[in-house]
């Protein structure tokens, strides 16, 4: 009897030594969560969707506390660098930002650089240097689609409905925001594919955070096509029922939300034009993980993959796959 006792005690003392060692292994193994900060337009709009799924699937797989901060529209400089300093203070180890309109934000940015990890995406921020109405890009990391590439692309598609001539033709644009890079890209990138088409430019507006895009358009002369480089502006166009999109002006844009695919689907739009918004969020938080880990790691830019779509596209494999990440 004596000796079972022992047997069982002896045991007893084994598991609790076991589960001691592992238990210690687990709390001093566990690394404190590093924290990142992410500053975007309008951060709670549903063109973010996609984007925000890709950064918190990456911050799970990579042990990452993110903070994504709860915005409005940030329309300066100024009112970027109060968010920052607001995060600076919360003791963050990293930004994800995009660059807010403006050409006082390139400093600003760099010199946060000089502090912290930042990746920039969405679009990058503007330099001094204008080179034929192309800005030289920053020094800065980024992680975001090519602009340029959205604008021709959609500018070739319009070429593809008409025989590569547009002669006599007349064409609208309605752009972004006015002095950031991505508007600025797109708009290079749309003229330059129908540069020697005949096309004609009738006139060009841009959407802005005090005006509405409709009203604008009621004073504007008609045009044979539409193109809105702009997410906001094609989902304002397209929700009136009485819309340009409802005469005989065909539209071509660029989104970035589930709701410009659901219009192309409705006959809205003849050809949308999407980044992967996913890989975007998913690849800033990879790129700012490698930093964070730290050893010595030079960050990487990245080019993010755009998509052409057509309303006969919607509902193929390849699509379907693409767009889930939106919802």
């Amino acid at each position: 009897m004596k000796k079972n006792k022992l047997t069982f005690l002896i045991a007893e003392i084994l598991l609790a030594a076991i589960a001691i060692f592992f238990a210690s292994r687990i709390f001093f193994s566990e690394k404190p969560q590093k924290r990142v900060a992410v500053i975007i337009d309008n951060s709670g709009d549903e063109k973010w969707n996609a984007f925000v799924n890709g950064l918190k699937q990456a911050a799970d797989t990579y042990n990452i506390h993110l903070i994504i901060c709860n915005t409005d529209e940030i329309e300066n400089g100024t009112e970027e660098k109060n968010l920052i300093n607001e995060q600076l203070d919360n003791d963050i180890d990293a930004f994800i930002i995009q660059a807010a309109p403006g050409y006082d934000v390139h400093q600003m940015l760099t010199e946060l650089a000089d502090q912290k990890p930042v990746i920039l995406v969405a679009n990058d921020a503007l330099t001094e240097n204008i080179v034929e109405n192309i800005h030289a890009a920053s020094t800065l990391t980024k992680v975001m689609p090519d602009n340029y590439k959205m604008g021709y692309e959609l500018g070739e598609e319009i070429l593809k409905d008409n025989g590569a001539s547009l002669n006599g033709k007349t064409l609208g644009i309605v752009g972004g925001l006015l002095e950031t890079d991505c508007t600025m890209k797109r708009q290079q990138g749309l003229k330059d594919a129908l540069a020697d088409s005949g096309c004609v430019i009738s006139w060009e507006i841009n959407a802005g955070y005090d005006n509405n895009v409709m009203d604008i358009l009621k004073w504007k002369a008609e045009v044979d096509y539409l193109a809105v480089l702009d997410n906001e502006a094609l989902v304002q166009l397209c929700e009136r029922e009485q819309s340009i999109a409802n005469n005989d002006t065909l539209v071509y844009g660029i989104g970035t939300s589930i709701k410009s695919v659901y219009y192309l689907d409705e006959g809205r739009m003849e050809c949308l034009v999407m980044a992967d918004a996913y890989g975007m969020g998913y690849d800033s938080v990879d790129e700012i993980a490698k930093v964070l880990k730290g050893s010595v790691y030079k960050p990487d830019d990245h080019v993010i993959d755009t998509v052409v779509l057509r309303k006969e596209d919607i509902f193929t494999e390849e699509t379907q796959k693409f767009l889930y990440t939106y919802e």
